[in-house]
């Protein structure tokens, strides 16, 4: 049993022993090849070491152009082709001009060099290509042309209409020249460019959103309904003057409204129609308005009101003309007023329309420059105790202190210096009608008994008419130096 047991185990190690040698010969079949990849390896990453540091990576590219396996000599060469002259050909009314590209890189063998373990490389721009061609560009000559027109809105047969914009011929040379450089910067390649195409455009055309509202403000405004009450008479703003007050942009023009007003008030205004006045014996006469007798517009308050009512957002408005003056005085003169007759050198005045007072008065000396002026006029105001001064014609001076003084407005809103006052110290030349062509006569003034003028004084105020008529003064010698209205028959 013993010897069976011994042979077996030496057996077992027999054979154990034969598949040890086996696996160790496999092993070493395995052991070579892989041995000698990794020489194999090992020498090709040596030898392409040596040789990237002279060679691109196979991956690398300048500018977008593949460069992989190349010398920096080569690569140079390669790269070259970046600054192959490239002509810009600019074509104007059939004509043609050429321009050639300067070069744009920088391409140097030391730059490369210094780049050459890059993958990716952006090549150094000719800081003076950019500048050379936009001289080149700007140096070139197109015609005039014409300008382009804008998109506007104007007036066609009453209606606002939006006119379209017109394309003119005229070159933007910016654009053009701002198309150039881009196309270059990014290496476009073909580099042909027709004027047409870069004609300076309209600012605003008819499709323009702002155009169109300020059209839709105009039709609005052109539309509204506006009436005016001028002291009782009505009237409505029409069409083509509601227009003519704004701008193509839908604006009001203040100024515009400003002068139809002053228009208005001159139809309207009492001030600048004639006065009509029946004297004491019966002759009818129609004489200038002075200018501040009766009443008128305020235009800058009824521009004003114009201006809001148009820009409002109502359909409807009604405006109440603000007046300046009295209303109530009427064109016709027949209730308180003086009257001055110059043939007769009598004066009068009127209360409600009764004769209150008539009396004898001495007028200006027998010279048309000191003369008592014929016309339509009014008390401009009232003072008492105080001095009259000033020259005469022959250069003398004057200063006559006097108790009651109302100053006289002319026609045309003139103050004359001439006006109504007492003159007692010559009370015995009263009553002589040709006490005026001595050195009696005024300069211009109406003289007065002092009882007679403080009776008109009393019942007078600023602003009462006070006509003067006659004509004793047409021969006197000299100029008139003050506003005549002899007036006409009515």
């Amino acid at each position: 049993m013993e010897n069976e047991e011994t042979v077996s185990r030496s057996e077992k190690n027999t054979r154990a022993s034969q598949s040890n040698n086996h696996s160790n010969k496999k092993k070493n079949r395995w052991l070579v090849p892989v041995v000698g990849l990794l020489i194999c390896l090992s020498l090709v990453f040596t030898v392409g070491l040596f040789y990237f540091q002279s060679h691109f990576f196979v991956t690398a590219k300048a500018n977008g152009v593949d460069i992989g396996f190349l010398s920096v000599k080569d690569a140079k060469k390669k790269l070259e082709d970046l600054n192959k002259s490239e002509p810009v050909i600019i074509k104007s009314n059939g004509k043609e001009e050429t321009i050639e590209l300067p070069e744009k890189y920088e391409i140097t063998e030391e730059y490369l060099k210094q780049s050459i373990g890059n993958h990716s490389i952006k090549l150094p721009i000719n800081e003076d290509y950019k500048t050379e061609l936009q001289n080149k560009l700007g140096a070139l000559a197109f015609e005039e042309g014409t300008p382009s027109q804008d998109a506007k809105i104007e007036k066609v047969d009453g209606v606002y209409q939006i006119v379209p914009e017109q394309i003119g011929t005229t070159v933007d040379k910016e654009a053009l020249i701002n198309q150039v450089l881009k196309d270059v910067d990014d290496n476009k390649g073909t580099y042909v460019y027709d004027v047409k195409d870069f004609y300076q455009k309209p600012g605003v055309t008819k499709d323009d959103k702002g155009l169109q509202d300020k059209l839709a403000i105009l039709s609005k405004k052109e539309n509204k309904s506006i009436t005016l009450d001028i002291n009782g008479e009505k009237l409505t703003l029409t069409k083509e003057e509601l227009q003519s007050f704004m701008n193509e942009s839908g604006d009001v023009d203040q100024n515009k409204v400003y002068a139809w007003v002053e228009q208005t008030n001159q139809k309207y205004g009492s001030i600048f129609k004639p006065i009509v006045f029946t004297n004491v014996h019966g002759v009818t006469t129609k004489y200038k308005n002075n200018g501040s007798y009766g009443w008128d517009i305020n235009m800058p308050q009824t521009r004003d009101l114009i201006v809001q009512a148009i820009n409002s957002d109502k359909e409807t408005e009604a405006i109440t003309v603000p007046i300046d003056g009295d209303v109530t005085q009427s064109t016709t003169v027949n209730k308180d007023y003086v009257e001055i007759d110059l043939n007769d050198q009598k004066m009068y005045f009127f209360k409600d329309g009764v004769k209150v007072v008539e009396t004898d008065v001495i007028t200006g000396r027998y010279n048309k420059g000191t003369a008592t002026v014929p016309g339509f006029h009014t008390i401009l105001y009232k003072d008492t105790d105080t001095k009259l001064e000033g020259e005469m014609l022959d250069g003398s001076e004057y200063s006559v202190p006097v108790k009651y003084w109302m100053p006289l407005k002319s026609y045309g809103g003139v103050v004359t210096q001439i006006g109504i006052h007492d003159a007692d110290y010559k009370a015995e030349y009263f009553g002589n009608k040709e006490a005026y062509k001595t050195n009696f006569g005024s300069n211009g003034c109406i003289n007065t008994p002092g009882e007679a003028v403080a009776q008109i004084f009393n019942g007078a105020y600023a602003g009462m008419p006070v006509i003067i008529y006659g004509h004793i003064y047409d021969d006197a010698p000299g100029e008139f130096d003050k506003p005549v209205d002899y007036g006409e028959p009515a």
